[in-house]
């Protein structure tokens, strides 16, 4: 579904606070941006959701809320693939940078930029950057991570599966279900037993799709400068600017 011509509500993902919306994002579709959401929630959930959990794992929810909340800023690789009823619909790639409030990620061909303040979307294809007011104050704003951190155990509870063994690495995988109605029903999170750290994470929905994030190069509390998460008009010759703010 096209999102030219329509309305980014208040209440959008990606914290943007705008009436109109450009051919910039027409790429891309609510529930691509709905995943993308749901996988960063999910890297961040742990550190909320010890206060939540039954099965025995608490301990190991504690460890590993504690180990997230103390990193400065976080950065990793994903692969997501696509499946339904056992066949393969896609395969795709990205990356995610996170330093308190400021991020920069790409997904779907589009590449997004928050200061904290504004938000930049950035279509390659079409060599267009939109520019979008942040709204921090949204109680909406699900990539918000202060936010994230401070309302998931009043979104979703959590149970502790099991221990098992994959390529001679031994996860603890911990299911997330929301307390409200969505078109998932759970969230599995992967978490590699000797270090602590979210390594896979499913999405499954109601109609059998499950989106599979593989979390890889991860690093935390690696110094990220601020300019990173400004787009850089110079470094895009001829780029189109449509600001919306």
């Amino acid at each position: 579904m096209q999102m030219r011509d329509r309305q980014i509500e208040k209440g959008s993902p990606f914290g943007i606070k705008q009436a109109g919306i450009n051919k910039v994002n027409k790429q891309i579709t609510k529930k691509m941006r709905k995943i993308a959401v749901l996988m960063m929630m999910a890297v961040m959930a742990v550190a909320a959701s010890a206060q939540n959990v039954d099965g025995g794992a608490n301990d190991l929810m504690k460890k590993v809320s504690q180990q997230y909340q103390k990193y400065s800023s976080m950065q990793f690789h994903y692969t997501l693939k696509t499946t339904k009823d056992d066949k393969t619909l896609g395969v795709s790639q990205g990356d995610f940078c996170l330093k308190g409030s400021k991020y920069k990620t790409n997904f779907a061909g589009v590449q997004y930029f928050c200061d904290g303040v504004s938000i930049w979307s950035y279509d390659k294809s079409a060599n267009e950057v939109s520019i979008y007011e942040y709204d921090p104050d949204d109680d909406q704003n699900l990539m918000n991570p202060q936010r994230i951190l401070k309302d998931w155990s009043a979104q979703f509870r959590a149970k502790f599966i099991r221990d098992e063994f994959q390529n001679n690495v031994q996860y603890s995988i911990v299911d997330l279900t929301p307390k409200t109605a969505q078109s998932y029903y759970r969230i599995r999170v992967y978490i590699v037993k000797t270090s602590l750290k979210i390594a896979k994470i499913a999405v499954y929905e109601k109609d059998n799709t499950i989106y599979t994030y593989s979390i890889e190069q991860f690093k935390s509390d690696i110094p990220l400068d601020d300019k990173i998460f400004v787009f850089d008009k110079s470094k895009y010759p001829g780029v189109e600017v449509n600001d919306m703010r």
